[in-house]
């Protein structure tokens, strides 16, 4: 599942980090070896009984006796409230018999049989369904107790039919437990070891609305009416409220669907399309084969009028006689904005079969953009579900940006296919092993490897070292977690769904580059050949992929990995010269300077792969050192001066005591830039001067070529200082006037040749400059640079007048600065427009734009204006809420009233974006650096609910207690250094 957006700068976060923002911005069995034997035999057991049983068999048994739900059990789950989908089923009045949130291991399933129907699809009334599941269990170890999950969903009849005895009467009866989201169901006597049967469940339902589960989707067609689709979004624990089932990854299954629908839908599934039967009446039945195995959270079902492009069939690059059918699904009048993808799509999926050796499984893939997505995408196998705004890409309107984020997403999704849909987690405690993975892979082999086939420049590897920092900062913290947390910790679906973080994505990607690093690409190759061969189709744990890299490598690799997956945080290194002579020692990095550590905290080591650059009196040179999990080692001798960490290829922060010394003409610019990284990232927690900090940022800035990475690096320290500062007004005028000196609005070139000339980082570091520019004073900026004011009024020319197209005169990748700036001279005058412009938008990424104009308001009254339209779905869709809240609260004029508006409208928020609340909270608090906020938000969260979501509170509280230790304690130094 892919939860970023569209790639820049965001101004909102208290450092100035990288982040994608402008739309939607993520799971462990432990067995000692003696159960995994005895398991071992058992699966072995029931594999010699099961193919005894006649394959037809369930077709012919008859008899089937309906058995009524218990007497005491009165209380049925009611199906969604219509006024609200959050709204929960009555609750049992009995303790339930199993009390755990995990499901008991007594039982696995191999097969589902889901029949549905839905006789309705509008886009006014809440829309009913009903169904029944039948589901192949077989029994591992002798109960009288099956459990498995149903949440929000009316259960009308339970039958058992036992293979070996169709006629016996075994159920005593069965309850649900909302609190569990749990259907227990009793039997008369135990089954025993090795037996088979079918569980079929009658049950019916209600779309939801909170983009969950089965939900409605609803979308204005080109004739400008209303249309409603229904569509799954099942990762990672919403299956249970679309029908019943086994809700965990590890219970993997074939699936199987019927489904009756209205005739003027068509449905789509993870496998190959059967055939259609017209039942008269308006009515069509779809049957689709089985899928491969797989978990319930892969299972997707979208029924809708949606179009689709031309198929493009493509061969197997591994296997000759197969063919990959690949479709994009979208509404009518945005089918050309998928071609983009389609054409990535194809492309990709040669990469990561040539790459991994194991071909793309499935016959067909289908995309489809989805109208109302929480989500960037969704890597159901063989139907991979889209926000719109992450796979439509029009060449005309659409910056490169959006290009390689489109890009970004379908391989993200596309290597999902391998991980985490052949090869997935045991278990939620690890989900950093789907989305990790996914996002180094579709990073590094998929996007790069595409992007270099294509002849496009894009940044990839210095855009994602870029998304590293954030990380970095978030791991930074005391409530980070460990990439692998225990599976005791990790069980309700709240804190499941916590688990989806920046650790578990960018943390998990960039500790697999360094291991790719220390390796070489080569060994990892190999060890991921190995790991998906060994668990094709299963469950695997971080301890099989560590197996995989020991094998191919030939070293420890388990021993070195586990301290960077089971160990929460990030080292800090700090390297030492001395007469020549270099130390290099270790010590936990903590951000909060004011923050207690436990000593548990202060005794965490890493075993730390190092690359280094140094230089003597003869050489300049990069090596390496394997730096254990010791405090302090000696590692050379000789030197003038070095800079630990050498290409960035570490997940670790450097404290180079001689960084004064080093010569940053003679380094690259990811290492100027990752030079940069450290010293943010220490004065802010205390370890570096002011004076060091400011003296390192002006040399970097002095050099006579600085890089792309060594320039944003620049960008992300002045915007941590704007944002720091900019509560004082005295203050921030000095402090902004230097930065605005420093990107030299003047000598920018802004006409569309000299733009259309540029390589893509030149133009991207341009654009990022006029961000910052027009953020800190607007009027200056179009006094300053005459063309890019009359670039403005062309940009209101063309949403005046609808016959003149800026096409041709402003560069796409420049236009939304452009259109801010406009806004921003006649914001009273223009709002109207641009919201009706917005209100039309057809195409997402100028969509996009907008919003993000829109926000940019120095008006505060346009602000709560914009705020109000987000508790109104007719106004703004529900998946556009909290990026239109993170914007506003991004912009300094609109940090308070963001603020006060998710104070204000907490409950509603929190019901409808639950999953989304730790983004919220962070987007509201994270420029925050005085004790009165962190009062307001210590006494409003101690009031409020929270949920699972209890660390998104704790790390906006350590980030703020920064924030405020750094006004105390290094601003003023800051403002003289800068000011000298």
């Amino acid at each position: 599942m892919s939860e970023l957006e569209e790639v820049s700068f965001w101004p909102g976060s208290a450092d100035g980090s990288y982040s994608r923002v402008g739309g939607a911005m993520h799971k462990e069995v432990s067995c000692r070896k003696r159960t995994v034997v005895v398991i071992a035999v058992v699966v072995c057991i029931l594999f010699i009984i099961g193919i005894s049983i006649p394959a037809g068999m369930l077709q012919h048994l008859k008899n089937k006796e309906e058995v009524k739900e218990l007497p005491v059990s009165t209380d049925k789950p009611a199906t969604t409230s219509p006024k609200s989908s959050t709204a929960q089923p009555s609750p049992s009045p009995h303790s339930p018999k199993w009390s755990s949130q995990r499901l008991p291991r007594t039982i696995y399933v191999s097969e589902y049989n889901i029949k549905l129907t839905m006789k309705d699809l509008n886009h006014k009334n809440h829309i009913p369904y009903n169904g029944t599941v039948d589901i192949l269990v077989h029994v591992a170890n002798s109960t009288d107790l099956i459990v498995l999950h149903a949440f929000n969903i009316n259960i009308s009849k339970v039958e058992i039919l036992l293979h070996s005895s169709p006629t016996d009467s075994i159920l005593s009866g069965y309850e649900t437990y909302d609190e569990l989201q749990q259907l227990q169901i009793s039997l008369k006597k135990p089954l025993d070891m090795g037996s088979n049967f079918t569980l079929q469940i009658s049950f019916d339902a209600t779309l939801r609305e909170d983009l969950h589960g089965f939900y409605r989707s609803v979308y204005t067609s080109p004739l400008d009416d209303e249309k409603a689709m229904a569509v799954t979004q099942f990762e990672a624990t919403h299956a249970r409220k679309a029908f019943p089932c086994f809700d965990e990854p590890d219970f993997k299954a074939r699936f199987k669907l019927t489904i009756t629908r209205p005739s003027h839908c068509h449905t789509l599934f993870n496998s190959p399309h059967n055939k259609t039967v017209d039942e008269g009446s308006g009515l069509e039945t779809d049957t689709f084969e089985y899928s491969p195995e797989m978990s319930s959270y892969l299972v997707a079902i979208v029924v809708s009028e949606l179009k689709h492009t031309q198929p493009l069939l493509i061969q197997s690059t591994l296997n000759a006689s197969q063919s990959i059918k690949i479709t994009l699904y979208g509404r009518e009048n945005q089918l050309s904005q998928l071609e983009f993808a389609k054409n990535v799509t194809a492309e990709v999926i040669k990469v990561f079969e040539q790459f991994f050796q194991v071909a793309y499984p499935l016959p067909k893939l289908d995309i489809v953009a989805i109208p109302d997505f929480e989500n960037g995408a969704m890597e159901n196998w063989g139907l991979i579900t889209f926000r719109e705004s992450a796979l439509l890409y029009d060449p005309t309107l659409s910056s490169t940006n959006q290009q390689q984020w489109v890009t970004e997403v379908v391989a993200h999704e596309l290597a999902h296919q391998w991980f985490g849909n052949y090869v997935t987690m045991k278990w939620w405690n690890e989900v950093w092993l789907n989305e990790g993975f996914a996002t180094f892979v579709g990073e590094m082999i998929g996007t790069k490897t595409f992007a270099e086939n294509q002849g496009y420049d894009w940044p990839v590897e210095e855009n994602f070292l870029l998304s590293v920092t954030s990380a970095a900062r978030v791991d930074s913290l005391h409530s980070s977690h460990a990439l692998s947390r225990s599976a005791g910790s990790v069980e309700s679906p709240s804190v499941i769904d916590s688990m989806f973080d920046s650790i578990s994505y960018t943390k998990g990607a960039a500790i697999l580059r360094m291991l790719d690093s220390f390796v070489t690409r080569n060994v990892t190759q190999t060890a991921l050949q190995d790991y998906l061969n060994s668990h094709s189709y299963g469950n695997a744990e971080a301890s099989d992929l560590w197996a995989s890299f020991d094998k191919a490598s030939g070293l420890s690799i388990s021993e070195m990995m586990d301290s960077w997956t089971k160990t929460p945080g990030l080292p800090l290194i700090s390297a030492v010269v001395e007469e020549g002579h270099v130390t290099v020692s270790q010590r936990p990095f903590f951000l909060c300077q004011t923050c207690n550590s436990s000593s548990e905290e202060e005794e965490r080591t890493w075993d730390v792969p190092l690359q280094y650059f140094y230089k003597n009196k003869e050489v300049n040179k990069t090596d390496r050192f394997y730096l254990n999990a010791t405090k302090e080692s000696n590692i050379m001798q000789d030197v003038d001066w070095i800079k630990l960490n050498a290409d960035w290829t570490g997940f670790y922060l450097v404290n180079n005591t001689d960084i004064d010394l080093v010569d940053l003409e003679l380094m690259s610019d990811v290492d100027v830039a990752n030079m940069l990284h450290n010293s943010l990232q220490l004065i802010r927690e205390g370890s570096l001067s002011s004076q060091s900090f400011i003296s390192t940022l002006k040399r970097a800035m002095a050099t006579e070529q600085p890089g792309y990475l060594t320039t944003y690096m620049v960008l992300q320290s002045w915007w941590f200082i704007l944002n720091i500062f900019d509560q004082n007004y005295d203050s921030y005028n000095e402090v902004s006037g230097a930065a605005y000196v420093w990107l030299n609005v003047s000598n920018m070139d802004v006409s569309y040749g000299a733009l259309s000339n540029m390589a893509v980082t030149d133009r991207e570091l341009l654009v990022s400059k006029l961000k910052m520019a027009l953020s800190i004073d607007h009027d200056r900026v179009v006094e300053d640079n005459p063309e890019f004011h009359n670039l403005t009024v062309l940009w209101r020319r063309s949403i005046e007048e609808t016959n003149f197209s800026y096409e041709g005169i402003i560069h796409r990748d420049i236009a939304r600065e452009v259109g801010k700036c406009s806004f921003l001279t006649d914001e009273g005058g223009m709002w109207s427009l641009l919201w009706k412009e917005y209100s039309d938008a057809t195409v997402p990424s100028w969509e996009t734009d907008l919003e993000v104009i829109l926000t940019s308001a120095k008006d505060i009254t346009l602000l709560l204006r914009m705020l109000d339209n987000c508790l109104n779905e007719e106004k703004i869709k529900q998946d556009k809420t909290i990026s239109i809240i993170s914007l506003i609260t991004g912009q300094r004029r609109g940090r308070a009233v963001g603020w006060d508006f998710m104070r204000t409208n907490w409950d509603f928020l929190y019901d409808r974006h639950k999953t989304q609340i730790s983004r919220l909270v962070s987007a509201s608090t994270s420029t925050f650096s005085s004790h009165q906020r962190l009062q307001e938000m210590d006494e409003f969260f101690e009031k409020n609910k929270v949920g699972g979501d209890e660390r998104a509170v704790s790390q906006a509280r350590e980030i703020v207690l920064s924030n405020i230790f750094f006004m105390e304690n290094r601003s003023g130094d800051i403002l003289n250094s800068i000011l000298k």
